[in-house]
Formats: structure tokens, C-alpha cells, sequence
């Protein structure tokens, strides 16, 4: 600012000094001015240099200036190329930090949408899922889900919450879902023992500082139930013909707690037409001011009571009209109705799309616009 202060004082005291009207200021600056709208700030210094030779010779050669005008001339071109060159300089710095962050961006939304799996569930069910990333981390966070038809035939899903946000969330949360497809296909009937394998894999010997959330669970064919286990994290919500409501299983440790952990199996009976719903807390705890999970919970059933079916797009829309503070993941999982029921079911018991076993099965995912 000193710099341009004292570039405008001289300017406006040339026209005092100069002798000669017919050598106007401004012929010097103007091919620097353009330099240092366009070029880099290597190429405007160059220009700025030829500017003042230009000068100094035309004004000691050709021109009638008085010695205190010549100098003062030299002085505001001299200025001039400096403060172009500045210019220059920093436009083409802030253009690279432009560019690596679209670069980061690009990349980091490449490897989001790796996260996002594509639910392959049996033949049995149907599976709509959503994913949308918070809003202030480059699209980067912990929550992973997955479901897929199992090697006995039966529906496996996971939907877990690594503590924390960033690459390495991320990073984690990706392998804690591969090493489950691997470990529940090695042994489909038990999810505790799914529990227990992720917890000695990742974090029986300190292997990583973060813990995490975790619901898993398995219905197999022709079962009348759910059998999944709860590890610190938000128990399903059974959509049926009667409502919405929770089922609040026996919920043990999260992962990477304590040493001995413990965990047991919980079960929902199903009925045919009903939708179980799983999410992570970003959904519920969506506030400026902190909404608190129990808040959560009580908005999230009113709204599920208050409105007829259950569309995954208009869920996350209505929790985050301004996007989201945190990653949600959500994972509706539907049981076909009765064969004999009128083809025209209950709103609530069915899921995104339902009608088409091709759609539901292949998820989704959003971004704020």
C-alpha cells in the first residue's frame, strides 16, 4: 500500500516537473499493465525492464525533459514495474492454489466415490442406499456401508462411523469394510464373531488411535428374523404397517474401547412389507446448535410417523437442507409383501425403489448443490 501511495503522489506530480506534454506518462506503463494481467510474473518483470530502458532512453535522448522531471519519470516506471511484477506474482500464486485445490478436490471426490459401495443384497430383500459427504472436509469422512448376499445365500449389510474425519477416516473405514465382506463370507451365520474378528484385526494391538461404531447383522433365507449385533451405534428403526419405531437392541462397546469387549446378538422379527432403516448419527445430529442424539432420534421417528413412505432423497433433504455438518450414510432394507396382499401396499413398507429390484439393489449417492 506504501508502495502505490507513493506511485500515485508522483504521478500526480509529474505533470509539475515535466517540460514536455508530448511525452506522456502513461505509454511506459501500459504494456506493463497488460503483462501483469496475463503473464506469469517472470515474463512481466521482463517487460517492466524493457518499459523503463525504453524510457530512460527515449527521456535522456529524445525528449526536452528537465533532469527533476526525467528522474521523477523514472521513478513512477521503475515503481510501476515492481508493483506489476507483485501483482503478476501473486495473481499466478493464487491461480496454482486454485488449481491444487480443484485438483485435491477432483481427487478426493475420486476416491469418495470408491468408498461408495453398490449393494449386491439376495434375491429376497431389496436394498436402497444413500451416502452424502460433509460439506467442509473435501468430501472426505469415517462412514462406510455395505450389503451383499453372503455364500449361504443369506442378507449380510454393515453400516459403521469412524471417530474422526479427513483421509485416514476414510482410509480406515474402507478397509474395516473390506475385511468384513471377507470375514462374514468366511463365517455368514454369526455376526459376533464378525464383531470380534474387525475388533483383533484392527485394534486388538493398538494398530489405530480412532474408534468406531458399528451395526452388522445377517437375515438368512427363509429366516422370520434379524439377528445383527450393535457396537455403539444407532439401532435400526422398524417400518411396518403400524409406524415407525426403534428397536433398541442390547448395544455393546464400539470398536477399539476397551480390552475386553463384549457384544450379543439382538433380533427383530420380520413381517412381510416391513423396511428397516439404518443411518449414521450425521443424520440426527444435523444442528447449528448442537442437537443432541435423543433430539435426534424423536425428529427422525416424528418425521417417519408424519409421512407417507419412505423416500431416502427426501429424508436427507429434510435433515439437511443446507447440507451436512458430518458424512450421512443410510440403508433401507425391504422384506417383499404377501404374495396374496393387494398390489397397492402401505406407503411405509416400502422403499426407494422398491418396484424395481435392479434400482434398489444399486444405491446411491448425493452431493449438495
Amino acid at each position: 500500500m506504501a508502495a502505490i501511495g507513493l506511485m500515485v503522489l508522483l504521478a500526480a506530480g509529474y505533470p509539475l516537473l515535466a517540460t514536455d506534454a508530448e511525452h506522456p506518462l502513461a505509454i511506459f506503463l501500459l504494456p506493463l499493465l497488460a503483462a501483469a494481467a496475463v503473464l506469469s510474473w517472470r515474463r512481466t518483470a521482463i517487460i517492466g525492464v524493457l518499459c523503463f530502458v525504453v524510457a530512460a532512453v527515449e527521456g535522456w535522448f529524445l525528449s526536452d525533459l528537465a533532469l527533476g522531471a526525467y528522474v521523477a519519470r523514472l521513478v513512477i516506471i521503475g515503481t510501476g514495474c515492481l508493483l506489476g511484477t507483485l501483482i503478476a506474482a501473486q495473481r499466478t500464486r493464487r491461480e496454482d492454489q486454485l488449481e491444487q485445490a480443484q485438483v485435491r478436490a477432483a481427487l478426493s471426490d475420486a476416491f469418495q466415490s470408491s468408498l461408495v459401495p453398490r449393494p449386491v443384497p439376495p434375491s429376497f430383500v431389496q436394498v436402497s442406499s444413500r451416502f452424502t459427504p460433509g460439506d467442509e472436509r473435501l468430501q472426505l469422512g469415517g462412514d462406510f456401508f455395505d450389503a451383499l448376499e453372503l455364500r449361504d445365500g443369506s442378507l449380510g449389510y454393515i453400516m459403521g462411523d469412524v471417530c474422526g474425519h479427513g483421509p485416514r477416516a476414510a482410509a480406515l473405514g474402507a478397509a474395516i469394510r473390506a475385511g468384513w465382506k471377507t470375514i462374514a463370507n468366511r463365517e455368514p451365520s454369526d455376526p459376533v464373531v464378525w464383531i470380534g474378528a474387525l475388533e483383533d484385526a484392527f485394534f486388538r494391538y493398538g494398530r489405530h488411535d480412532e474408534y468406531v461404531t458399528i451395526n452388522t447383522g445377517r437375515i438368512g433365507v427363509g429366516e422370520a428374523s434379524l439377528r445383527y449385533v450393535s457396537a455403539g451405534h444407532p439401532w435400526p428403526i422398524v417400518l411396518d404397517a403400524s409406524g415407525a419405531q426403534f428397536d433398541r437392541p442390547r448395544v455393546g462397546p464400539p470398536l477399539g474401547i476397551t480390552v475386553r469387549p463384549v457384544w450379543e446378538i439382538s433380533k427383530i422379527e420380520l413381517t412381510p412389507g416391513m423396511t428397516l432403516l439404518l443411518y449414521t448419527d450425521g443424520l440426527i445430529e444435523n444442528d447449528v446448535v448442537g442437537r443432541s442424539a435423543l433430539e435426534g432420534e424423536a425428529a427422525l421417528l416424528r418425521y417417519l410417523r408424519d409421512t407417507d413412505g419412505l423416500d431416502l432423497d427426501a429424508l436427507l433433504q429434510h435433515f439437511g437442507p443446507s447440507g451436512y455438518n458430518d458424512d450421512v450414510a443410510v440403508l433401507a432394507v425391504s422384506l417383499p409383501p404377501r404374495p396374496d396382499a393387494p398390489e397397492v401396499q402401505h406407503a411405509r413398507s416400502a422403499a426407494p425403489g422398491a418396484t424395481d429390484p435392479k434400482v434398489s439393489a444399486m444405491g446411491g449417492r448425493t452431493r449438495r448443490t
